[in-house]
């Protein structure tokens, strides 16, 4: 088998416009959330106001993910971008002109709407740009855009408030989302999509005008089978958000590969709550806590950069299997690290496990669907995970609080173990 260099040497020059612009969204988002819960703290709020108020930016994924998917599948990527951009924009610049508790849990729900709106029209952009044959290497490139933003967005965010405080942090964030807000805005789709993957109202014309000049109907009388919009209507467009996600879940493939995906994704989630209660019990400091999370993007970051050359050795179903066992190796020695050495080399290698397995597992699921529902089962897997960030902290809190931070994490590494010996040999099938 012939060596391929990296993602990047090998990218459409289209994917990397948008890895640039993905790297600045998610900087700004993760800036936004960190100095939300920040500003929060400075503000005088519990501990228990602030986890609602964090999970307030996937409160609305959670329940129109699904919807939000859908939506662009019809409209195309560039729209929901730009508005979600937008929203971004507004979000933090409320906050800097106002940081009151009240504002800060409205603008961590309208964040996270303006999020989702480009996170999914962002996944549907890169499963179409260069067709079936690049759709790994741009999924690895965008989440690799998610590592490079994981390293920056904290430790821009913290420097900012220590020196500027948090108006400043957040104008800072509305600035760099205005920025790509007018990047999406230029960015020319129309040249590296195909046509179904177009704005549809803009498909359906010039598919009706090739119609009508093919075969004219009656006078008065549309196509049979059209719509107004002059596209055909599909059964998905009558479905409600609900049975059509239950139609995608009856995929067997898909399905595995969701749960595959919602058990590695939650291997970062629980990292983020569970490391600052492990630091505090050894007594390391905050800036440890950043350290350690960064350990995690830069472990995430290095195997994506030599994705490739991994995918020249194994197939995409053992790599998953590799990444679903460092998940469950590395949580299982997470309690004995009572040093930040210790703790930053296990954090990079559990980051070298959804490192390589969400890319893959992204790219998998956007195969697996349904031909035109990329958006929308990108909008499946956005309505679970958005779940799961809400729920996972409030169990784990509540599990804490009775057995401590150590065996939750032994906790973790046993359900990941169970589920990749449930899946051995079946994610491939």
């Amino acid at each position: 088998m012939t060596r391929r260099g990296s993602s990047l040497h090998a990218a459409d020059p289209a994917m990397v416009g948008l890895m640039a612009l993905a790297a600045l969204n998610y900087t700004s988002s993760i800036g936004c959330r960190i100095t939300v819960a920040l500003a929060g703290l400075h503000a005088g709020l519990s501990p228990a106001l602030i986890g609602p108020m964090v999970a307030g930016f996937a409160l609305i994924p959670m329940f129109f993910g699904v919807r939000a998917g859908r939506l662009v599948d019809r409209i195309g990527p560039q729209r929901p971008m730009v508005a979600g951009t937008a929203l971004i924009v507004l979000g933090a610049a409320a906050c800097a002109l106002a940081p009151h508790p009240i504002v800060l849990m409205a603008s961590a729900v309208v964040i996270g709407v303006g999020n989702m709106g480009f996170h999914l029209s962002m996944q549907q952009a890169a499963g179409e740009i260069g067709g079936g044959a690049r759709r790994t290497g741009n999924f690895n490139l965008l989440t690799m855009s998610f590592s490079i933003s994981g390293i920056l967005g904290p430790p821009l965010a913290g420097f900012i408030i220590d020196h500027f405080g948090h108006r400043a942090a957040f104008a800072a964030m509305a600035l760099i989302a205005f920025g790509i807000m007018i990047g999406c805005r230029m960015f020319p789709f129309a040249r590296h999509l195909p046509r179904a993957a177009l704005s549809a109202p803009q498909a359906a014309v010039q598919q009706a005008a090739s119609d009508a000049s093919a075969q004219p109907s009656p006078a008065g009388r549309a196509p049979a089978g059209a719509s107004a919009m002059g596209s055909s209507p599909t059964p998905m467009a009558t479905q409600s958000a609900w049975a059509s996600g239950m139609e995608l879940l009856g995929e067997k493939p898909l399905r595995r590969f969701l749960i595959a995906s919602l058990t590695i994704s939650a291997g970062w989630d629980a990292f983020q709550f569970l490391i600052p209660l492990h630091a505090h019990a050894i007594g390391l400091s905050a800036s440890a806590v950043g350290l350690s999370i960064a350990s995690f993007s830069a472990g995430s970051l290095t195997v994506r950069l030599f994705m490739s050359f991994l995918l020249a050795r194994l197939s995409t179903a053992q790599w998953v299997m590799v990444a679903m066992g460092t998940c469950a190796a590395a949580y299982a020695l997470l309690p004995f690290s009572g040093a930040l050495p210790v703790l930053m080399a296990i954090a990079f290698v559990l980051g070298t496990g959804p490192g390589i397995g969400q890319p893959l597992l992204m790219a998998a699921m956007h195969g697996a669907a349904p031909a035109g529902r990329g958006g929308e089962t990108a909008g499946l897997r956005m309505t679970l995970q958005s779940t799961q960030q809400i729920v996972l902290p409030v169990l784990l809190g509540l599990l804490g609080s009775v057995l401590g931070v150590s065996p939750l994490f032994w906790l973790y590494s046993v359900l990941v173990a169970a589920v990749m010996l449930s899946m051995r040999g079946k994610l491939g099938a």
